[in-house]
């Protein structure tokens, strides 16, 4: 049998797709850096002809393809994601989740479109669930038994929810205690198997690890802080590519950005992002509608992009997409303005990596409108950005504030986990009492009971889910990237109002 993407996983990351092939519904835990964004491309990849091929080995007639959705808490990690994300707000048609469950029922029921979405959907994948409230999920468990007219968990829609609690929490904007997905009764009933993945893969320095997984915990040893301590005397001005500052507040961040920029004195290049047509446009479609305008608004707000991208020979720049992975240039690879072509004005940018090359053009396609594509250049100022935005991002480089300043549970951790090795890790500010990990979550942790898979129950999976089918299957190729191949239209962007 000619070896799949499913071959690459480790045993861990195997389990995990097992229980979903097995049909169960699965919380995937994990810290950063163990390979949970690899192992959903594999699953948007590979599961769906899996599961297709086990429902003909066990005597189906018809089996269908089953359909995936991925979606994530923000519109920056539901883009960061990949894989046509959407936020679960706008998947689930809830708006900001307020109301009773029969009030976001009706409003449910009055939109085609969003119903579809529960109704035809197969597989819900929930990533960086750290931030779902025990509430919300509580919520579309509900609205999934009403919708899908079935008193099964979430309506009989398989649920895969991705994250580690220790990272950043929910937003909590009222006076009452957070609660964890975890603490939800959905949770409890829903919920079938708990894997948690161990093995680290962003960071192969055994000490590097250590140092992350005390961190995690809140609780940092003598040695690993005498070693953070030192990365905080390292001379990083000197370096032709410089690490991004990673700050916990935004102002710090663009006021780092800004003051940067503008220090500069070489050539610079103003890119605007545009809207981009695969030809497939419905009748009637028009730029100026409200609910397009509105959807682009919040799309450019949550977006990694800039709507005006200014750059300037010598900027600090990182890649925003998986442009080149066979030259280890993705998502968080740091580079730095070298010059702009004269034929096309596309910045060249040397990497870290020792690659130089121009860019171009990237696509990210607008959510609820998969017809049009937001294409700019996909690359950010990267002097500074804040933690929040980080979260599931890796870096080449980059200079962390891990000091008194971080004042949310887990955002220490975040910063400090992005740096791919020790060597590429600068240290602004470092407080040891800044690294926190909530009590409910470690007494969560504490007492994780791990759910394991019978081997002979595993190899049968396996066994029935290779079965060759009678139709040619090409698949898919695990990689979020999905860079610009064709564009029939382009267009500037449309102010709100105008024709």
């Amino acid at each position: 049998m000619a070896s799949t993407a499913y071959d690459t996983l480790n045993d861990e990351q195997k389990t995990a797709f097992d229980f979903l092939l097995k049909g169960d519904n699965v919380a995937l835990l994990g810290p950063a850096g163990v390979g949970k964004s690899y192992l959903l491309s594999v699953i948007d990849s590979n599961l769906p002809g899996m599961m297709r091929r086990l429902d003909l080995a066990r005597g189906a007639e018809h089996p269908k393809l089953p359909r995936i959705q991925m979606c994530a808490l923000t519109g920056c990690a539901a883009l960061l994601l990949g894989h046509k994300a959407k936020t679960l707000h706008s998947w689930a048609g809830i708006g900001l989740g307020k109301g009773t469950v029969q009030e976001l029922h009706m409003k449910i029921r009055k939109n085609r479109k969003v119903r579809q979405n529960w109704l035809l959907t197969d597989v819900l994948i929930i990533d960086e669930v750290s931030m779902l409230t025990a509430e919300l999920l509580d919520k579309l468990n509900e609205l999934g038994k009403k919708i899908r007219v079935s008193r099964a968990p979430f309506g009989g829609l398989q649920v895969l929810l991705v994250g580690d609690f220790f990272q950043l929490p929910p937003v909590n904007r009222s006076d009452e205690p957070t609660r964890f997905a975890f603490e939800s009764d959905a949770w409890k009933e829903g919920i079938q198997a708990v894997i948690e993945l161990t093995q680290i893969q962003r960071q192969k320095d055994a000490g590097f690890q250590q140092i992350l997984k005390e961190a995690r915990m809140g609780a940092l040893s003598k040695e690993s802080c005498t070693i953070l301590r030192e990365r905080e005397g390292h001379d990083w001005r000197k370096n032709k590519i410089k690490p991004t500052l990673l700050f916990p507040r935004r102002s710090e961040v663009d006021m780092i950005n800004e003051s940067n920029l503008k220090a500069l004195k070489g050539k610079r290049e103003i890119y605007k992002a545009r809207l981009a047509y695969d030809g497939k446009m419905p009748a009637g479609f028009k730029e100026a509608d409200e609910g397009f305008q509105l959807a682009l608004t919040r799309f450019d707000t949550d977006a990694a992009y800039a709507v005006h991208l200014e750059l300037v020979q010598d900027a600090q720049v990182m890649l925003i997409a998986n442009v080149d992975p066979g030259a280890g240039l993705v998502n968080g690879s740091r580079g730095v303005i070298v010059k702009f072509c004269e034929a096309t004005n596309l910045p060249i940018v040397e990497f870290l990596n020792g690659v130089r090359r121009p860019m171009g053009a990237h696509s990210w396609p607008i959510e609820d409108y998969p017809f049009v594509s937001r294409t700019q250049i996909p690359l950010r100022l990267a002097w500074s950005i804040t933690t929040h935005k980080c979260q599931g991002a890796s870096l080449d480089c980059a200079l962390v504030d891990i000091g008194s300043g971080n004042f949310e549970y887990g955002q220490a951790y975040v910063a400090l986990s992005r740096a791919r090795t020790l060597e590429g890790l600068f240290v602004h500010d470092f407080d040891p009492a800044a690294f926190r990990a909530h009590p409910t979550v470690k007494a969560f942790y504490k007492g994780l009971t791990l759910t394991n898979m019978k081997e002979e129950e595993r190899e049968e999976l396996r066994k029935l889910s290779a079965v060759k089918e009678c139709v040619d299957e090409k698949e898919v190729q695990a990689d979020a990237s999905r860079p610009v191949v064709a564009v029939h239209v382009i267009k500037e962007d449309v102010e709100p109002g105008s024709t």
